[in-house]
């Protein structure tokens, strides 16, 4: 009998091909963040769309684009071999810079300063997608052909709620049927431990607005004319305590009790509490939170978020007017069993009793939760080799606090399809914000992180279920709620 050869030197020239190509992967992902593809503004999608594709060929994809509509094309991708099938999401788009002068560098540079390359996109998420692609590269030159069936969909809208890809899922399931699915999201934490994550929050997102007079008056008419901007903080007052506790009516009774497998996943967890303040530059947590409390909270907690408000006059210089609209959005991170359209329909309700029927409801987007189990094989499969690249044991949630469309993908098919999310950001990451950036090393090592999760799952005979839950899947639609 021959003696089993650890995985580690298995994998030693996988990781020496990495190694002497990282200049050229880092220049192919700088090359990728170099292309401004902000969906919300339709910047640069179209070329980046071609790009993606290009990129995915030459790493041996077979690559066909998928459009929805007038939305902007989805790339789906196939290579490997084998009876096993698993997905792999991306997104080529990004979010908006936000205001220039708040980046030390230009957020479409892609300059590399002391080892870390500053993007708007490095982290969210072209940094994960350049970093799958290298993975298959290698695997290919080192090793031969994939031993499982890899399905990209690369879609370009994540940043708008993924409209596509929710008709694109209902439409073709048996194109999204699969063992498990990896997805692009995780980072490490303060104290430098990789997080999985194998399922997301859902969420709905919302913009609430309060009217006035036709256009903005002259403040003068204060006295006698109602102003919507305390129209609309009147109403926003009712919907969370001043503790940040959510008061929408029958709000909480709806949230599903903790499993006992979730309640065991949490006393694995830690928080850096002190790190994460520095990083965030705050005082305290919400309800002064602590310990086991704060990382139930921050996995099991729906939120409640005002995300933006706009109303009147806040350009510089003096403007004396009375508003005639205001306008807030806010988005809720879902748990169980909360879904999108029971929270349209508690807020709806709340806001109707109080006396608020003339607030607007415009639903501006919404995507349900999923979650599964540890045990699934792809769960494992990444686990298991997160724990040999970076020589420490993962941290593991049982819910990602973020959301996606991963309902969409991982609910397209019956029976559901496990998740495993993992990526290349940092606790300095600051996805969405300025400065977003990644280290280049978490890129490499991530690459060859991937190449491992591939020959594990190549290894795998047994076919493991394991998702827990996909709540509240519908079609991707806007509505308009009024009183």
């Amino acid at each position: 009998m021959q003696p089993i050869t650890p995985l580690s030197m298995t994998f030693s020239r996988f990781d020496r091909y990495v190694d002497r190509h990282a200049r050229n992967f880092a220049e192919r992902l700088q090359a990728l963040c170099r292309m401004p593809s902000v969906a919300a503004r339709g910047t640069g999608m179209r070329a980046m769309a071609e790009t993606v594709e290009q990129m995915m060929q030459r790493v041996g994809i077979g690559t066909r684009s998928f459009r929805v509509g007038a939305g902007y094309p989805i790339i789906y991708g196939e290579c490997g071999a084998g009876t096993q099938s698993y997905v792999i999401y991306g997104h080529y788009d990004v979010q908006p810079v936000g205001h220039l002068s708040e980046w030390s560098v230009g957020p479409f540079a892609a300059t590399i300063i002391d080892g870390k390359l500053y993007a708007r996109g490095a982290a969210n998420s072209k940094g994960d997608l350049a970093a799958r692609l290298a993975a298959v590269e290698t695997y290919q030159k080192t090793f031969g052909k994939l031993p499982v069936s890899l399905r990209f969909f690369i879609e370009g809208e994540d940043g708008m709620g993924s409209p596509s890809l929710y008709r694109f899922a209902a439409d073709n399931p048996e194109m999204l049927a699969a063992q498990g699915c990896i997805w692009d999201e995780g980072y490490k934490d303060t104290k430098e431990r990789p997080v999985i994550s194998l399922g997301f929050k859902g969420i709905e997102f919302v913009e609430l607005r309060a009217h006035g007079a036709r256009s903005d008056l002259h403040s003068k008419w204060g006295a006698i004319v109602p102003n919507p901007a305390w129209r609309l903080v009147q109403a926003l007052a009712t919907i969370t305590s001043p503790k940040g506790v959510i008061t929408i009516d029958g709000f909480s009774s709806k949230i599903a009790p903790i499993s006992e497998e979730d309640a065991e996943a949490l006393k694995t967890i830690e928080l850096d509490e002190a790190g994460l303040k520095r990083e965030f530059r705050i005082g305290g947590w919400v309800r002064s939170m602590k310990g086991p409390a704060l990382v139930k909270e921050h996995i099991f907690g729906p939120t409640c978020t005002i995300c933006g408000i706009q109303t009147g006059h806040t350009e510089a210089g003096i403007k004396t007017v009375l508003p005639s609209m205001a306008m807030a959005r806010l988005d809720f991170r879902l748990v169980p069993d909360l879904t999108p359209d029971l929270v349209l329909e508690l807020l709806r309700e709340h806001l109707d009793v109080r006396g608020f029927k003339d607030i607007e409801i415009i639903e501006l987007g919404s995507a349900p939760l999923a979650k599964s189990s540890a045990n699934s094989t792809v769960a494992r499969a990444v686990i298991g080799s997160a724990a040999e690249v970076y020589g420490v044991a993962p941290m593991v949630y049982p819910m990602d606090p973020s959301s996606g469309p991963v309902g969409a993908v991982c609910g397209a098919s019956s029976p559901s399809t496990p998740v495993a999310s993992f990526g290349i950001s940092y606790a300095g990451s600051n996805p969405h914000g300025p400065d977003e950036n990644i280290r280049v090393d978490d890129f490499l090592q991530s690459i060859k992180l991937i190449g491992r999760v591939i020959h594990r799952l190549g290894e795998t005979k047994t076919k493991t279920s394991g998702i827990t839950k996909v709540s509240g899947t519908r079609d991707w639609r806007a509505t308009v709620s009024r009183g």
